[in-house]
């Protein structure tokens, strides 16, 4: 199973209108409202290539979460190990596409806990996907009883970029923006660490676990073009995730990634973007040709 850790939210993607400014209101030209969060979105595109997909996270016990949830089991993503939260609403993430600026309010996503993870379903088959919008003390937890049991361990270095050395002992394959490479520095000190740098361009590299690093280019197709990369990040580690539970080798699970990423890229929005495996394979059979 691929079991994903992380915050479930209601995404709101704003325009703001300049011209429309009236003392301290102004109007906006674009209101969007979708699912959103990390946790939830790299689910939804760990389901939808093919993997078997639950996530653990927190929500309120509000019909914002009712909505939220159905619309990511409707796609196959099991969400018997999303809790409710007392006394906290749903969390949101506004995104103010103007200004390229995101305001997360995590709401009940804050009282997400490593205690929630089902370890009964957890093997030496299993694959484990975090993320840093949540509490970094729980997602170690979570790594630690991935580790005990065997499981590959994921972190997407996204939307935080700070890590402790104790965290990232425990991690299998890293997934960064390229942004973050000043920042992580040498990685010599984890021998055991696969990094995937993702660059804003679609385009990759690979750092394997001897040091070698190897430069990997975006796929390029006439039809799709990199216009809206908000949900390539979590599209590209979903997809990551899914190849590496079906026991694809690296090469192959880059490859596939890419495309999923490149296919979200081609179009608006997060959770609208992710694509089917279907989707990737007709994709990755027209590059091959071309």
């Amino acid at each position: 199973m691929i079991l994903v850790f992380g915050s479930i939210l209601q995404s709101i993607t704003i325009e703001d209108d300049p011209d429309s400014v009236v003392g301290s209101t102004s109007f906006a030209k674009l209101y969007a409202n979708s699912v959103g969060g990390k946790g939830a979105l790299q689910s939804l595109a760990a389901a939808k290539a093919g993997g078997k997909t639950a996530l653990v996270g927190r929500t309120g016990d509000d019909e914002l979460s009712k909505h939220i949830l159905m619309r990511l089991r409707k796609h196959g993503v099991i969400t018997s190990g999303v809790a409710k939260a007392d006394h906290a609403q749903t969390g949101t993430a506004t995104y103010i596409s103007n200004e390229d600026r995101t305001i997360i309010a995590l709401g009940a996503s804050e009282k997400t806990t490593a205690e929630q993870i089902p370890q009964e379903v957890l093997n030496d088959r299993s694959v484990v996907l975090t993320q840093t919008e949540l509490d970094m003390t729980e997602t170690e937890a979570v790594f630690e009883i991935a580790k005990n049991k065997a499981a590959t361990t994921i972190l997407n270095l996204s939307p935080r970029i700070d890590i402790e050395s104790s965290t990232l002992k425990l991690v299998d394959y890293l997934i960064a923006p390229s942004t973050a490479k000043n920042a992580l520095g040498d990685l010599s000190a984890y021998p055991k660490l696969t990094t995937i740098f993702l660059n804003n361009d679609g385009s990759c590299e690979l750092r394997l676990k001897t040091g070698a690093s190897s430069p990997i280019p975006k796929i390029s197709l006439d039809h799709l073009q990199w216009l809206h990369p908000e949900g390539s990040q979590d599209a590209f580690c979903g997809t990551f995730a899914a190849c590496l539970y079906a026991g694809l080798g690296l090469d192959k699970a880059l490859i596939r990634s890419l495309v999923a990423a490149t296919l979200s890229a081609s179009k608006p929005g997060e959770y609208d973007s992710i694509p089917y495996s279907d989707e990737v394979n007709e994709t990755l059979k027209a590059f091959q040709q071309g």
